[in-house]
């Protein structure tokens, strides 16, 4: 990814750090048996870039060239919401040992047969990453995201996530999520009949998939409870949605903790 960096972070994540001791309360209870159903129609159809993409995203391959243009160090990472494994793959293949972690089974399954036949040092399995991990404390080098985090659309779900994320992250390990801008080209134009337009949530028409949409400064807010960002981009490219062409942007953040 490119080297930008906002010069006001700083003093932004100290104003964020203020707001955030505010919880956000939700009526929400625990989705995971309707998301798996989604996510299995999804995973059917294939109308998602990530349900029949098999090289890794290009954020991942750019945020790993960034690590090694700072010769980082590290063997221990983590993939939250791998789906088939394609990142988990990639990191793998570049030395490091990977949790790959999904909420299906079959998807588990089959990064975990992937990761056996070409011999690769990944362990996957099947759950909700707002769940307890089964990852050790302060073991992480890094741990990427890549259009997971988004669609955790439960509050409550989402911090638990985030102390998850805190709980297993080394002090000197990074963090890289990529989620959609809520001026994405597919999504950002259903923010027009959000059920929920003070959370920003939307939902895929073609497949009743929900998500939350992000500005830089929502993502920073949300993460200032355990970390600070240290870099961050949006990116615009053109990619397929459900079949057809769409001007995407995309945010990515590097993260580290508190």
């Amino acid at each position: 990814m490119g080297e930008f960096s906002l010069a006001q972070l700083p003093r932004l994540q100290k104003k964020m750090v203020k707001k955030h001791r505010t919880k956000v309360k939700t009526k929400d209870s625990d989705k995971s048996l309707e998301w798996q159903r989604a996510w299995e129609h999804e995973y059917q159809k294939q109308g998602i870039p990530s349900s029949f993409r098999n090289t890794p995203a290009r954020v991942v391959t750019e945020f790993y060239a960034w690590l090694e243009r700072r010769n980082f160090q590290g063997s221990q990472a983590a993939d939250l919401g791998c789906g088939r494994g394609r990142n988990s793959l990639y990191l793998a293949s570049h030395g490091f040992s990977v949790t790959a972690l999904d909420l299906l089974k079959e998807n588990s399954d089959y990064v975990a047969h992937q990761a056996k036949l070409m011999k690769l040092p990944i362990v996957a399995h099947a759950q909700n990453v707002s769940h307890p991990w089964p990852i050790t404390t302060n073991s992480l080098d890094i741990a990427i995201d890549i259009f997971c985090y988004k669609h955790i659309t439960n509050k409550d779900s989402q911090r638990l996530y985030r102390e998850e994320l805190a709980r297993t992250l080394k002090p000197t390990g990074y963090y890289f999520v990529s989620l959609a801008s809520e001026n994405d080209g597919f999504y950002g134009p259903l923010l027009s009949h959000s059920p929920a337009p003070n959370h920003k949530l939307v939902v895929d028409p073609y497949v009743q998939i929900e998500s939350y949409l992000y500005s830089i400064s929502d993502l920073i807010q949300e993460f200032a409870d355990h970390f600070i960002v240290m870099e961050v981009d949006e990116q615009e490219s053109s990619s397929p949605m459900h079949g057809k062409e769409y001007t995407r942007k995309v945010l990515n953040f590097i993260m580290k903790k508190a």
